[in-house]
């Protein structure tokens, strides 16, 4: 085999192995994820084929997960790995305040090593990966191998130059240049209505000037999308594939452009000889690859099962539960900040079941008649989830199945789960000072940017 082949798997994962090591990136590779609203667009791929693959190629065996989405970080693959994978795996994270994914993955039998931002750990003699966080608990990382880099943005949201300038600034001490970067393409949550498809067609260009503002940045010799093979997949989501990108249309976009031209896609099983392999001798492979997704694009997808509706006593019930603990994780802070105005109390139309609920840090769980103005709109299973779960919100807002009232509903709703959002990152009472110097940084934050408009509103 190559000295180094990075072999595209599914979705987000890839494996690259040289003579003694193979690391495996952040598989997912069956199952829906995100609460019933993610399918994989090919379900060719399986948690026993990849262990299968893995002991082949009889290496010394790593594995990196770049954050705790379902669609990076699979419960299924690591419990299936730890029944049927003879070897020994040593797992890769970055280093974090609540080590949730860490105490998983050791009270499973797993070493771990948690890797320090920006601090390279060497896996064997020839190659290295670095971990740097990012924005909301990702990370990205660069790994090096004999003598190449490739860099792995996964999700990481560089949408202009400066944050671009920032993550060249992170590696540059080391690799003097990318040989392969790899990044998202496609959307991954939330984007409007049903009837706002100029949403979703701004939201699939806005990726597409990422990828541009990536290549002008690292300027590596091969870019490959990823991370964005999958279908939005509940009745309640499904409309949110009407615009998303396709891998023929990167295609053709990077095809306009000199700066582009050497985009090339993956399909399950391509390799990547790296410092063999060039955009120029990838372009069969990725055109077949194109096509191969494109016949997938063609049939739609099944629909992923609704769950049962839940009763008016559990959605209450949830909400309480929800409330109480995020008072106490955070000492009363969301009900001060309510008093404040800074939170707001969401109202919750919930049509399954007839109900519409107003939920207050202050004043608890209150149901409304049921034409109140609601600020966001789900089914009743979909209720009891955003409250029961750390992650409730943010599988919400990735998943998409729920609808919003109007243009701010949105923050609104992201602003009522602020204390879960802290309370999934490690803060609360468990490190207060930290806690105290995030909230301190967001509130400054804030005050600057509310500056910043009122500065450009006097200006004009």
């Amino acid at each position: 085999m190559s000295h180094n082949l990075l072999t595209f798997v599914n979705h987000a994962c890839f494996h690259l192995a040289n003579d003694h090591t193979v690391l495996l990136a952040d598989p997912w590779v069956e199952g829906p994820v995100f609460n019933n609203g993610w399918s994989l667009l090919d379900t060719g791929t399986s948690n026993a084929a990849l262990i299968r693959e893995l002991a082949a190629l009889k290496r010394n065996t790593f594995i990196w997960f770049s954050h705790e989405h379902p669609d990076h970080f699979s419960v299924p693959f690591v419990k299936r790995l730890r029944r049927d994978f003879a070897g020994k795996v040593t797992m890769l994270f970055q280093h974090t305040k609540d080590k949730r994914v860490v105490n998983f993955l050791r009270s499973n039998g797993f070493d771990v090593i948690e890797c320090l931002p920006g601090v390279p750990v060497a896996l064997d003699n020839d190659m290295r990966i670095t971990v740097f966080p990012h924005a909301d608990g990702d990370s990205y990382c660069l790994i090096s191998s004999g003598g190449r880099h490739l860099l792995n943005l996964n999700d990481c949201a560089l949408s202009s130059a400066a944050q671009c300038a920032q993550v060249k600034a992170s590696i540059a001490p080391l690799c003097e240049r990318v040989d392969v970067l790899t990044t998202q393409f496609g959307y991954a949550n939330w984007v409007g209505n049903p009837f706002q498809a100029d949403l979703r067609c701004a939201a699939a260009a806005a990726k597409l000037h990422r990828i541009k503002l990536q290549i002008e940045a690292f300027a590596p010799k091969i870019t490959v999308p990823f991370a964005s093979f999958v279908a939005f997949a509940h009745i309640d989501n499904c409309y949110m594939n009407d615009h998303q990108n396709t891998p023929r249309r990167v295609a053709q976009w990077a095809r306009r452009a000199r700066a582009t031209d050497a985009v090339r896609f993956l399909q399950p099983g391509d390799t990547i000889a790296l410092g063999v392999d060039t955009a120029e001798s990838l372009a069969w492979a990725s055109d077949a690859a194109v096509e191969h997704w494109e016949r997938l694009l063609a049939v739609p997808c099944d629909l992923l099962p609704s769950e049962p509706p839940a009763t008016p006593a559990q959605v209450r019930a949830a909400a309480d539960t929800y409330r109480k603990g995020a008072i106490a994780n955070l000492l009363g802070l969301p009900c001060l900040l309510e008093l404040a105005g800074l939170i707001k109390p969401l109202v919750i139309r919930i049509p399954d079941i007839a109900m519409t609920i107003r939920v207050s840090y202050l004043r608890g769980c209150a149901e409304l008649h049921d034409d109140e103005f609601a600020d966001i709109s789900m089914t009743s299973p979909s209720a009891v989830f955003l409250f029961a779960n750390e992650y409730g919100f943010n599988t919400t807002h990735v998943n998409g199945r729920f609808r919003a009232s109007d243009g701010g509903a949105v923050q609104r709703f992201s602003r009522f789960f602020m204390p879960q959002n802290l309370d999934r990152q490690g803060y609360g009472v468990q490190h207060p000072l930290a806690t105290l110097r995030y909230l301190g940084a967001s509130l400054i934050s804030r005050l600057l940017r509310r500056l910043g408009a009122m500065q450009r509103h006097m200006a004009k």
